[in-house]
């Protein structure tokens, strides 16, 4: 089951196109079954009215012809499957029953010959009969029982013709399928081209989301197609107008808030350095200091949710060994192992940042860390391993939420207000990356995997 799950198309094209030609599919098979089903049997042919009428054409004109020429008239009109010839026996027969003693009466009525004068009775087939000789091996399976019509001239020769069933052969079988399977290509090739026709606008739907998705792009699609996806695809336009208006304002809003309350902030620091009282005065630099850090914090997550920064390609590993080198000048124990040379299309500023704050965290709770970038096929993947006690595995998704603090300690630290690992899933999100956190003998580890074109020097 899984095994055809794996090969069913993805694409809604792809699963109509699949749906399409399973249905024809379907109606090809079904209507060969009824095609070959139908075909009469022996009886259902002798009394087909195409054999009537050919009697009542050959019989009268049999009768006019000199017996010279007769021969040459039965040679003529013979064939593989409408053998004819002239004798003056009946031809000799197995059998008869109800059913080929009316058919029998039938055609001397229609003939105006005495039912005693026209028998149609079984009778094996054979090559040497009739006009078999002329068919080849692979068109008819002898011998075979069909029905021989026999009816008295007035000379008193018979005039016979046989009856056997046209069972379908694989040359029939073939055409007929070739036939109507070219029909039903060239059906399945026109609904296929009106299929592309009214997907496209799902397809041009499917491309500005994604853009939307990525970096809040606006990318305005043309109403088009059915009903439903028209109105869908105005949905949508208004919709990602709305999104991005609001976001735009609301990043402008914290934004000016933020940087507004530096001069405050500033104003306030003068007047503590004024304070005589040392404890007083180092109370409330405590104070300003954190307000500047919840500040500095609020500026880093807006900067790490936008997503307006362009994609550019970096060397990562000079990144990671700069961001490194500076935790080392403050005096910080972290090393850096893994791939040189290794370059990546992404946003680097919001990558360095995210980076950064995973370092910190490391050093800030674990003491030192490690961190350790390797290429994994179409991305990277970036660990930060700490060692220190981690955060608890039930609390780990609580983390990636902005402003979630795990415990006193952490907020009461130098920068813990629950927006590091924020920042982290943020910018994670804006490369289509994932953020994992485990707990194992060498400590804590985080770990980033990028998605993106990787290029190795």
């Amino acid at each position: 089951m899984k095994r055809i799950l794996r090969l069913t198309p993805r694409s809604i094209e792809g699963q109509m196109a699949a749906l399409f030609a399973g249905a024809l599919l379907v109606q090809l098979v079904a209507l060969t079954i009824l095609e070959i089903a139908k075909h009469d049997g022996v009886i259902e042919t002798a009394g087909h009215e195409r054999i009537i009428n050919r009697l009542e054409a050959y019989v009268p004109l049999v009768e006019a012809l000199p017996a010279s020429e007769v021969e040459e008239l039965v040679r003529r009109t013979s064939k593989c499957h409408a053998g004819y010839r002239i004798s003056a026996q009946p031809f000799p027969g197995t059998g008869e029953t109800p059913d080929t003693r009316a058919i029998g009466a039938f055609i001397a009525s229609r003939l105006g010959l005495g039912a005693d004068r026209v028998l149609a009775r079984y009778a094996t087939l054979d090559r040497p009969d009739f006009s078999f000789p002329e068919c080849s091996f692979e068109e008819i399976d002898l011998p075979q029982t069909g029905i021989v019509i026999s009816a008295q001239l007035q000379d008193g020769r018979w005039f016979e013709a046989e009856v056997h069933p046209h069972e379908w052969h694989y040359r029939e079988i073939a055409g007929w399928i070739t036939q109507v399977g070219a029909i039903f290509l060239i059906t399945a090739a026109v609904a296929l081209v009106l299929l592309r026709q009214l997907n496209r606008p799902l397809h041009n739907l499917t491309e500005a989301a994604q853009r939307f998705g990525a970096g809040l792009t606006v990318s305005p699609v043309e109403p088009s197609g059915p009903e439903d996806i028209h109105r869908a695809i105005t949905t949508f336009n208004t919709m990602q107008e709305t999104v991005a208006e609001e976001f735009r304002r609301r990043t402008l809003t914290l934004a000016a808030i933020s940087h507004d309350i530096r001069t405050p902030l500033t104003a306030l620091r003068l007047r503590a350095e004024l304070v005589e009282d040392e404890q007083i005065r180092a109370d409330l630099l405590t104070g300003i200091e954190k307000l500047e850090r919840i500040n500095t914090s609020a500026l880093d997550f807006l900067q790490a949710k936008s997503l307006s920064e362009p994609l550019r390609t970096v060397d990562v590993y000079s990144m990671l060994e700069s961001e490194c080198e500076d935790f080392c000048e403050l005096g910080h124990q972290v090393e850096l192992t893994g791939d040189h040379g290794i370059y990546l299309e992404c946003r680097a500023d919001a990558l360095a940042r995210a980076v950064r704050n995973l370092i910190d965290n490391a050093v800030k709770y674990g003491g030192s860390a490690k961190v350790r970038l390797q290429a994994i096929g179409e991305g990277v993947e970036i660990t930060v391993t700490d060692p220190g006690a981690g955060i608890a595995e039930v609390e780990m998704k609580r983390a990636l939420e902005p402003f979630e603090r795990l415990s006193e300690a952490r907020t009461m630290g130098p920068g813990g207000f629950g927006l590091g690992l924020a920042v982290v899933q943020a910018v994670a999100k804006g490369h289509g990356a994932a953020v994992e956190m485990s707990r194992g003998l060498a400590g804590f580890t985080v770990t980033l995997r990028i998605p993106g074109r990787v290029g190795v020097d």
